[in-house]
């Protein structure tokens, strides 16, 4: 038997988890009074390490560690992945401030890390620790809604942001509300000796803070509306990542493994009837900064002959060879996470057919760790540590088909999420100077070869938007084979995007992080709609690979990563851009639904229909990317 699995290349990153492994540690210039490790109290690959990174790239934000609150540390923004990290012991409270040899201090509250995570889950990212998370230590309460104005933490933890952001646009690096690396220098913080009080929780509620700065910092170039909008930033930021669940690939019954997107039509799934029906799934989604999240999945169901030995493992093997697998489609939702309580409390729908009755729903989740949705109880209590689980936080889904009503859990990864975009690549009109040039929004152009050789390619146009996310840029007489753009603008910017040609567009990717070393900017995308023909469910730098679970006679489908190399643009030198993967090859792209459409189609006992054969020959090839020809190249501020 052949059946294929996903993975995503960070999925050593679970065992890393469930091991309590972190990640490795960063290169550090010690404090004058050294310690062992200067941005936290433990050593990263230590089982009891929680290493975190804030969500404001800070350094030089002072904290301490409740089980040993002598010391102080400071967190440290780390080349490799830019992320200002810090590290407690897993159930530490830790205690932010600034503050260096005076006694004035800005107290920024202090944070329970069980609430943030209780082990590393580094080859995912690091579990974030927000702003609203010091707010919160400040006023004691959970923020609830970032639009409203009275509350109180959201508030705070707007004052905070708009004494980072004073501080950051003093050095000269940056805007107001963009947000970019602040380092704080020891002269900085030695400098609070010059104003006359310490500022705490109420200075922050009562705004009297802004008055007590001032001989340190003034914060009025920053505008209360300027820093609420980077506040909203770094919470969708927060939230923005890939997120996927597989089909039972580890299950084990009522062990504490993952157990995978399975379920069945009846309240015992193990019960010998006639009438039982399983459904297993898997699905890959993209959250983008502006809240919407978006991608597919394939389903199988049917009824089996599962092996007493392994029966979730054995449902598996036998609906992927026997069923035919059915396309999920997700539309742009905001049901998803919620940025705020990490949950899923509505219904985030896949649809299946023309009839929403028979949508696949996701009707419950939370996050743990900024990293696993966990669907069962023994997977539940090795994610979060506790005796006691908590039903009410599973991941849970139905559907409903003709008579049949299905139901079960799922496990849900949350992998890669994303970063700060740095302005010494990702340029905008927002971001630099009156009269400096910019790059984005760029409008580009998608070639999609196949490795089909038969089939021929597929141009798509494209925009990298000023917001660090991805949509297409389809033009009016659009083709199955040539659907380039005309770079049009948005007269509507909502989940339904219509440009200024009346034309309906897509949300398809999200930027990663902008890489500095290389001039270039990281990009992920799904493109889930039928609209896209021949590449309805083409996915691109996702870090996956898609592989044969048995056997060895086909090749693993490798889809690296992507990133756009911009460096001609930064330079101004030229508009020819290149994509490569993270080593510098050619990027490939793959059909998740096509290639489990193959195991299908390949068993000699099954009738597929031709359609179905056509498909699973389309199962990826490789794609370029060139700067579109209708971009205003060397764009200028005015």
């Amino acid at each position: 038997m052949k059946i294929r699995q996903i993975l995503p290349f960070a999925s050593t990153a679970l065992l890393a988890a469930l091991s309590g492994c972190g990640g490795e540690s960063a290169n550090i210039n010690p404090e004058p009074n050294p310690v062992l490790y200067v941005n936290g109290s433990c050593a990263s690959n230590t089982t009891d390490c929680v290493e975190f990174a804030l969500d404001y790239p800070v350094d030089g934000l002072n904290f301490t560690c409740s089980s040993d609150a002598s010391k102080t540390y400071m967190t440290f923004i780390e080349p490799t992945s830019n992320a200002a990290t810090g590290k407690c012991k897993a159930g530490d409270k830790v205690h932010f401030f600034i503050q260096e040899k005076t006694n004035q201090q800005i107290d920024l509250g202090t944070v329970s890390l069980a609430d943030i995570g209780v082990v590393s889950a580094a080859g995912a990212g690091f579990p974030r620790l927000s702003v609203l998370d010091m707010a919160r230590g400040l006023t004691g309460r959970a923020a609830t809604s970032l639009n409203n104005p009275r509350d109180d933490t959201v508030q705070v933890a707007t004052a905070i942001v708009r004494i980072l952001q004073a501080l950051s646009v003093e050095t000269g690096k940056s805007v107001p509300g963009d947000i970019q690396p602040l380092y704080i220098s020891t002269l900085k913080k030695e400098q609070l000796a010059d104003i006359g009080t310490s500022v705490k929780a109420t200075d922050f509620s009562s705004g009297a803070y802004a008055l007590i700065l001032r001989p340190w910092v003034d914060v009025s170039p920053i505008s209360q509306e300027t820093a609420s909008q980077a506040l909203n930033t770094l919470v969708y930021m927060n939230n923005s990542a890939l997120y996927q669940a597989n089909y039972p690939i580890l299950a084990k019954e009522d062990s504490q493994l993952p157990q995978g997107l399975y379920g069945c039509n009846l309240t015992d799934c193990k019960t010998a009837t006639p009438a039982l029906k399983h459904l297993i799934g898997q699905y890959q989604l993209i959250t983008d900064r502006a809240g919407y999240t978006f991608g597919y999945g394939v389903q199988w169901k049917g009824a089996v002959t599962a092996s007493s030995a392994n029966p979730i493992l054995s449902v598996s093997g036998d609906l992927i060879r026997n069923a035919r697998p059915d396309r999920m489609t997700a539309a742009p939702q905001t049901t998803w996470v919620d940025p705020l309580t990490k949950r899923i409390t509505e219904p985030f729908r896949f649809s299946v057919s023309t009839n929403t009755a028979d949508d696949f729903q996701i009707t419950q989740g939370k996050v743990y760790n900024d990293y696993l949705i966990a669907g069962t109880e023994g997977f539940y209590k090795l994610l979060t540590k506790l005796s006691t689980a908590n039903p009410a936080d599973y991941g849970l889904w139905q559907q409903t088909i003709g008579t049949d009503q299905f139901k079960g859990s799922f496990d849900a990864y949350k992998f890669f999420p994303v970063n700060f975009l740095d302005n010494r690549v990702f340029k905008t009109v927002k971001n630099v100077n009156v009269d400096e040039s910019y790059i984005f929004p760029l409008y580009a152009t998608l070639t999609f070869n196949f490795a089909n050789s038969t089939a021929t390619p597929v141009k798509l146009g494209i925009v990298l938007d000023e917001h660090g996310n991805i949509r297409t840029d389809i033009g009016a007489n659009a083709t199955e084979t040539d659907m380039s753009g005309q770079c049009a603008t948005l007269s509507q910017s909502e989940a339904n995007l219509v440009d200024t040609n009346g034309i309906t567009q897509h949300r398809i990717g999200v930027l990663g992080t902008a890489d500095v070393d290389n001039k270039a900017v990281t990009l992920r995308m799904i493109l889930a709609n039928s609209r896209f023909q021949q590449l309805d469910g083409a996915v691109i730098g996702l870090n996956t690979k898609i592989e044969q679970v048995e056997g060895t006679s086909n090749q693993s489908i490798v889809v690296g990563g992507a990133r756009a190399n911009i460096g001609n643009l930064v330079a101004g030198n030229s508009t020819h851009i290149t994509l490569s993967d993270f080593s510098g090859s050619t990027v490939h792209w793959s059909n998740i639904y096509n290639a489990q459409l193959a195991t299908y189609v390949n068993q000699s006992t099954n009738q597929a229909s031709e359609a179905d054969q056509a498909l699973s020959k389309i199962q990826g090839g490789t794609v370029s990317m060139a700067v579109a020809s209708c971009d205003q190249a060397n764009k200028v501020r005015t």
